[in-house]
């Protein structure tokens, strides 16, 4: 039977990184993601992390109010239950809100001590017996606008990078989810105000007219009086005190059209008047032209209603269009843009006149050409395409790299799309794979031809050294060894990040694993007249793990060289070998000064030194943690410290338990 980590529910090890992948594209295709129910959205959101990371709760808050944090919704994994309504005070948590405005994710795997989420101990965490929290950050073009949280009650729990990136691209998905709930209360205001249309005209509270073309003469129904603001007991109405009261600048629009009406058209315009308070408000006029006794008795007939609260909203609609720094644009099946917004002809260098003159796949680049066929047969087919990729020609001759997310309403048969541009990060991704392929076509090369070279004379082939040569052939040596280190750990992480890096998992005796490196290492340790030792008990020795053995000793080095640098001289290193439940755990203990409280947060991060002059003076590229925690989380493990200052540091790996050769 294998066994798996006791704090995935069900006892279901989590998913590596393509599984969170693929779960990732089914979770975006879903139209519940845009239902006009934004709840349902919310829900399904939760719901879908939880099953994808086997985490016990999973919520999304938004901010309500300045200061007030709301959860829209919250998922609880045994339960299967949904909840909402509990709101966080951003004065009472002052130190979790500095830590969202300032970090994408939070990663507690001790949520009582991780110093963003320990303010909630006392209450929060307790109620509900919270031991780990995974924090996302959803923004907004307004800046931070919520927070999803990922939690696991009664035991801790390492998340993985997998698992941290998953959760990064959830809280973009909210992001998302969040801006469509935007659009639709404002669609929903919009046809509110068209449903109110609707019912005063059933009940007469439309304003009826009728004009004399020929004498000028002018009648108005009640409501009129009111939408033109004039008292019907003081003004007889006539065409000139109507044509006074329309703004100046629609005098032209509403002239043509009654000329037109006049032609055997229709009377319809919308147009601005001026009240007597200068007040000014938008009407709809629509009217028929009747001419039954000639041209003296002419007369437009018709009605007039106030819409001022529509434009208004169409106004901010448009503000929201016209300002957003995202491409936005609609397109119909016709493979032509309707509308686009600034954005799009800023970024690609065209009129606006000019992208909707033409079809835009006269704009897109020919290898992406079929790519982008396919997505649009997809979306026509009712599904929400996001993150798809393709190249537009900018009007100078380049290409413009787009990322996009749309969907198509069936209701209008358009397509609602926006994008952006992520063609410099593109460049800076190139930038940092040529540097990587320089690094390791032009620098290692080189170097191991030096390092041959100085390895030779100081063997003494050459002939004899004396005590100064000698002393600075060992520094440059030494130097070469430490650039040589740099170069394979800067290759290392490059190759994990981007998913290269292979691993031949196999199932090894960990005490015997354990044993070698610590030989492997005895020399280091020497040198600096540290001790290493190793502790196990027997039934240790039975303990199997299911890992690269060759990654699993660069990790070890890279721990056992880290406790003896910062160790004292003749200090003793301890390594030991145990089970933790279902688990085995390798600790390297020293009696160093410990890692400062302020560094602990940092430990793992790229060139992370406590104390930068010091660590020059010990040596160390500030990569190896870093590496290490890559290496390890990679092999389905997990990496851990504790330490206080002045009292020595623990670092600890925990792999599962192989319990079987078939694991």
């Amino acid at each position: 039977m294998t066994q798996v980590p006791s704090f995935a529910p069900g006892g279901t090890p989590p998913r590596q990184g393509p599984q969170l992948l693929a779960l990732q594209a089914q979770i975006l295709a879903s139209p519940l993601l845009f239902a006009s129910d934004t709840l349902k959205a919310w829900q399904f959101l939760t719901e879908q992390i939880s099953h994808a990371l086997y985490a016990d709760r999973v919520s999304v808050w938004l901010f309500c109010e300045a200061d007030v944090l709301q959860c829209i919704d919250l998922f609880q994994y045994q339960s299967k239950s949904h909840q909402q309504g509990t709101s966080l005070q951003r004065s009472k948590y002052p130190r979790y809100f500095q830590a969202l405005s300032q970090d994408v994710l939070i990663s507690a795997f001790d949520a009582a001590q991780h110093p963003a989420t320990a303010e909630f101990n006392d209450g929060y965490l307790q109620s509900a017996d919270i031991c780990s929290m995974l924090d996302a950050v959803i923004q907004s073009d307004q800046g931070l606008c919520g927070v999803i949280c990922v939690e696991q009650v009664r035991n801790k729990r390492h998340w993985t990078v997998d698992e941290q990136h998953f959760v990064t691209a959830m809280a973009s998905v909210a992001s998302t989810v969040h801006t469509f709930s935007q659009h639709l209360l404002l669609q929903q205001d919009y046809q509110l105000s068209l449903a109110r249309q609707d019912m005063a005209s059933r009940h007469a509270r439309i304003g009826f007219w009728e004009a004399n073309m020929g004498s000028g003469e002018l009648w108005w129904s009640p409501m009129v009086y009111e939408i033109f603001g004039v008292d019907p007991k003081l003004t007889t109405p006539d065409r000139a005190l109507f044509y006074r009261c329309i703004h100046p600048e629609d005098m032209a629009l509403v002239l043509n059209s009654e000329a037109l009406a006049a032609k055997g058209g229709e009377h319809n315009v919308i147009h601005r008047i001026v009240l007597p308070g200068g007040t000014v408000r938008w009407v709809h006029e629509m009217a028929k032209w009747t001419a039954p006794d000639g041209v003296q008795g002419a007369r437009l007939i018709g009605s007039v209603q106030d819409i001022t609260e529509q434009q208004h909203i169409r106004c901010e609609l448009q503000q929201f269009f016209t300002l957003s720094r995202d491409i936005l644009c609609i397109a119909n099946d016709d493979n032509y843009f309707e509308r686009v917004n600034a954005a799009f002809c800023r970024i690609l260098g065209y009129s606006e006149a000019e992208l909707l003159s033409r079809p835009f796949t006269d704009f897109i680049h020919p290898a992406d050409l079929a790519p982008t066929e396919d997505v649009v047969i997809d979306i026509h087919q009712g599904n929400a395409a996001s993150g798809f990729i393709n190249r537009y020609l900018h009007k100078e001759g380049h290409y413009v790299t787009l990322q996009w997310s749309s969907i198509r309403d069936p209701a209008t048969c358009k397509i609602y799309a926006s994008a952006q541009d992520i063609t410099e990060r593109q460049h800076l991704e190139q930038l940092k794979h040529e540097f990587v392929s320089t690094v390791s076509h032009e620098l290692r090369t080189p170097l191991t031809s030096i390092s041959g070279a100085l390895a030779l004379v100081l063997s003494g082939c050459l002939g004899p050294l004396s005590g100064q040569m000698l002393h600075m052939l060992q520094l440059a040596n030494n130097n070469c060894q430490r650039l040589t280190s740099l170069i394979n750990d800067l290759l290392d992480i490059e190759k994990l990040s981007a998913g290269m890096m292979q691993f031949e998992l196999q199932r090894h005796a960990v005490v015997s694993l354990v044993q070698q490196s610590v030989a492997d290492n005895a020399q280091y340790g020497q040198a600096r007249h540290v001790t290493l030792a190793l502790h196990f008990t027997d039934s240790a020795q039975l303990l199997h793990i299911q890992i690269d053995k060759y990654r699993f000793a660069q990790i070890m080095a890279n721990l056992i060289s880290n406790a003896v640098k910062f160790s004292p001289s003749d200090a003793e290193v301890v390594i030991s070998v145990e089970q933790a439940q279902q688990q085995v755990k390798i600790c390297v203990t020293d009696s160093g000064c410990g890692i400062p409280d302020e560094f602990k947060t940092l430990i793992f991060q790229r060139f992370s030194q406590a104390d930068a002059s010091d660590s020059r003076q010990k040596g160390g590229t500030g990569l190896g943690l870093a590496l290490s925690k890559q290496l390890t989380e990679s092999m389905q493990g997990s990496i851990g410290f504790t330490s206080a200052p002045g009292e020595g540091t623990c670092f600890y790996l925990l792999f599962p338990l192989s319990t079987s050769v078939t694991d």
